[in-house]
């Protein structure tokens, strides 16, 4: 399993040469150490002095040969080194004329570099010799029972590189889960955005090499809101499972299938033209679409195609001219597959004027509010669902349509200024202090200055006042009346709902009975009463509308 990580993540036994190096020159520097500390002790008349002082200098001398050319050594001389480490345990146990010596200890720490940093046909190769060296020594001066000595000998200096060895590949196993979850997506088990760049990156260094060519393609489900608007976040997630299974289950084998945002895919083809590419495409769009063609929301998909190096020689010129596909695919009908053009670059949602510095911006401060819910929950699904509830409210309100997305953006990036809020209190088990409750009461001031760009003004209003209430006890300003925009209302009952029906680190949810008759309770005080009753109004149709369909199921 280790021979698939990185360099860098791999086995033990892969570790950087120098710092292998710098720890056998420690070993052999202390072990000197020892051996003239043992020449202070008493010891047989028959020690050899003049040996053990030339076996302590010789260990010295390796000692600092290995730590100054630590870089330059390579990594087969380690095993020779060692080796020779062992050579010098045997002779300075042998002219310490004790029988048995004690110093024959330090063979523990040859077994214990070799199980750490050795190959297993290394270790074995440093076991057999201190085997053969070890049996030297006692048959030079046989103890009692030399068999005996030197089996348990033996035998627990084995025992000791086998733990050693385990705890060595249990880690390594470790290791392989972490790098794996870090670039794997949770819920459909592709691989996420990181995982995906990193085989981009790779693949186009390839493509450089050979002079080849590599296709990227981007997917988006059509409308797939409705899927979790009209079935909940349930069924919206197995959804997202069956997309990727039939992306990933279509791919070849050199091909990576990964799920690079909420429901957005993306295919790596290597050695594939633009041409081949839009088959795979086409395919891949006509098994989606007959995959839920009989479910309550019909889900489609849409691909943008892009070719290196025809469309792009870099990933971020390669992913942005896929990007301007898709949205042509998007802006020309849905369910559709687009090769990139010249023609379409600078479209995209808004059409020609495109803000690409505002969309830049936004991108930031959504991946920052992303951030901020799984540092505070371990989740990125609050504000996606405060985004989500605010949508219902402003609908059921009858918000234009460009009102109703800007509603959900700033519902989506409510809780971006708690970035400056330490996390001893966000997730503080108990009441908050008067100087705690301070410092939190000022991230809607901190996000409306973090939102601070022209493409997010009326957004930056929404932010800053989504704690203020129609009481008028609210903050940051105490706003109230007409002050208080309808918008920053919206997402505060969206917040407080989503809050009182999640779990947090301070309590348990409260559920969501108990949630609609706290709402009821603070209508009129804490939170605008029109927009409390528009959404438990939507809340009850959603709820019937899930348990029709449960019953149909």
């Amino acid at each position: 399993m280790t021979g698939d990580l990185p360099d860098e993540l791999g086995a033990s036994a892969s570790i950087e040469p120098h710092i292998r190096a710098k720890a056998l020159a420690g070993l052999y520097g202390a072990g000197a150490s020892l051996v003239l500390l043992s020449v202070l002790l008493p010891h047989p008349p028959g020690a050899s002095l003049p040996g053990l002082f030339a076996v302590a200098g010789d260990a010295y001398v390796i000692a600092a040969l290995l730590y100054a050319f630590a870089r330059r050594i390579p990594a087969w001389v380690l095993p020779l080194a060692l080796g020779w480490g062992s050579t010098l345990i045997t002779a300075v146990a042998y002219l310490s004329a004790e029988r048995p010596s004690p110093l024959v200890f330090f063979y523990l720490w040859v077994f214990l570099y070799s199980a750490y940093f050795f190959t297993r046909r290394q270790a074995l190769a440093q076991v057999l010799y201190v085997g053969v060296a070890y049996g030297a020594l006692l048959l030079a001066a046989p103890p009692h029972g030399v068999a005996a000595w030197w089996l348990i000998g033996m035998g627990t200096l084995l025992v000791a590189a086998i733990l050693i060895a385990t705890m060595r590949e249990r880690v390594e196993l470790l290791i392989a889960y972490l790098y794996d979850a870090a670039r794997t997506d949770p819920l459909t088990k592709l691989p996420n955005r990181r995982g995906f760049r990193e085989q981009l990156d790779l693949e186009l260094e390839r493509a450089r090499r050979a002079h080849g060519h590599v296709t990227l393609v981007i997917g988006d489900l059509d409308h797939f809101k409705e899927v979790n608007d009209r079935s909940g976040h349930q069924v919206g997630d197995a959804a997202l499972q069956r997309v990727a299974r039939i992306l990933d289950g279509s791919a070849r084998q050199i091909d990576l299938a990964a799920r690079v945002g909420g429901e957005e895919f993306a295919l790596v083809l290597p050695d594939t033209g633009d041409t081949d590419a839009l088959i795979v495409a086409e395919r891949l769009r006509c098994a989606v679409r007959e995959e839920f063609v009989a479910d309550v929301v019909p889900i489609t998909i849409s691909f943008g195609i892009a070719t290196y190096p025809e469309h792009g020689e870099t990933a971020a010129s390669l992913l942005r001219a896929a990007d301007e596909a898709l949205y042509g695919a998007k802006d020309s009908g849905r369910n559709r597959s687009v090769l990139h053009s010249p023609a379409l670059r600078g479209t995209s949602r808004s059409g020609p004027e495109r803000d690409v510095a505002g969309e830049r911006f936004l991108a930031v401060v959504l991946d920052l509010a992303e951030a901020i819910d799984l540092r505070f929950s371990g989740s990125a699904r609050h504000s996606e669902t405060v985004g989500r509830y605010a949508e219902m409210m402003a609908r059921e309100l009858g918000l234009s349509d460009r009102r109703i997305g800007r509603v959900r953006l700033a519902g989506m990036l409510h809780d971006v200024g708690k970035v400056g809020v330490p996390d001893a209190i966000l997730k503080k088990p108990g009441p908050l202090t008067d100087a705690e409750r301070a410092v939190i009461e000022r991230h809607p001031e901190l996000g409306a200055q973090i939102l601070e760009h022209e493409s997010l003004a009326d957004v930056q209003a929404w932010v800053r006042a989504h704690h203020e209430r129609p009481d008028g006890t609210g903050y940051p300003h105490r706003l109230h009346g007409d002050a208080l925009p309808l918008e920053a209302r919206i997402v505060a009952v969206a917040d407080a709902y989503e809050a009182m029906t999640s779990d947090r680190a301070y309590r348990d949810a409260i559920g969501h009975e108990a949630a609609h008759a706290e709402l009821r309770r603070c209508a009129g005080t804490q939170f605008d009463a029109q927009v409390v009753e528009a959404f438990l109004a939507v809340l009850a149709r959603e709820s019937q509308r899930a348990a029709a369909l449960l019953a149909r199921a």
